[in-house]
């Protein structure tokens, strides 16, 4: 019966794809994963990070899908600069291949929620403060189905101050990073029975991008200049970096 349930839930999945690469860590890792997994990726404009290589920088991105978002992020911008990571959830931290591409944000280390918020926010300006590029997916949460100017589209929700707020503070460059897709209707289905089952079900979207292309798109840096214009407005901050990103699926 337990057997049964993991192969209902697809948490086989994740650990036979990570068994077939965990001989490699990082970027290496995460190309040979979704090359096992047929991925196709097609990056445009990424001459944007030879501008970066040695400088600190953040990108911000739509979450399209899920665990596949973080794995091609890393091994797009992480091939070609060093010391790049990116903020994800306990689920993807336990992928220790990717730990040093992370930094991992664990309700159960600390117990207090805000706690949590203000260890990662210190680790991540920390990271970012050594000269080192850091990169969010800022709406923290899989992208959904909502419904905008009188039709359904998949989107993130608002994306998140805490984001905003340390973009504020570091004052480097952000390049906007967008990833083209979207999950299964089964997917967006779950979420009527709860976040458990959602979170479950990412599981099975893993797999189910096999065989298909993802297209990384990355826009102009925006300086922190223009970050400083938005003087202490960070949900017009959110919104503007936020858009940024989405234009470039339409380029």
């Amino acid at each position: 019966m337990i057997d049964w349930g993991i192969k209902i839930a697809a948490l086989d999945v994740p650990n036979e794809i990570y068994n077939r690469s965990k001989h490699l860590t990082g970027p290496d890792f995460c190309k040979d994963v979704l090359d096992k997994l047929e991925i196709t990726r097609k990056v445009r404009n990424a001459e944007i990070l030879k501008e970066f290589k040695d400088r600190p920088f953040i990108t911000v991105s739509n979450h399209p899908y899920g665990h596949i978002d973080g794995i091609a992020a890393i091994e797009t911008v992480g091939s070609r600069v060093p010391n790049y990571k990116m903020m994800v959830n306990i689920i993807l931290g336990l992928i220790d291949t990717m730990a040093e591409n992370f930094i991992t944000v664990n309700p159960m280390k600390y117990g207090d929620k805000n706690s949590i918020t203000f260890a990662g926010i210190k680790e991540s300006i920390a990271h970012v403060k050594n000269g080192h590029p850091l990169g969010f997916f800022a709406a923290g949460a899989v992208s959904n189905l909502i419904f905008k100017k009188g039709k359904i589209v998949i989107e993130d929700r608002e994306w998140q101050p805490s984001v905003t707020k340390i973009i504020q503070k570091v004052k480097v460059p952000v390049i906007p990073m967008h990833i083209s897709g979207n999950s299964s209707l089964l997917f967006y289905m779950s979420r009527i029975f709860g976040y458990q089952v959602r979170t479950l079900r990412l599981c099975h979207e893993l797999y189910n991008k096999k065989g298909k292309e993802m297209v990384l798109t990355f826009g102009n840096p925006i300086m922190p200049d223009k970050i400083k214009s938005f003087k202490d407005d960070i949900t017009d901050l959110a919104q503007y970096l936020k858009e940024e990103t989405y234009a470039l699926g339409y380029k």
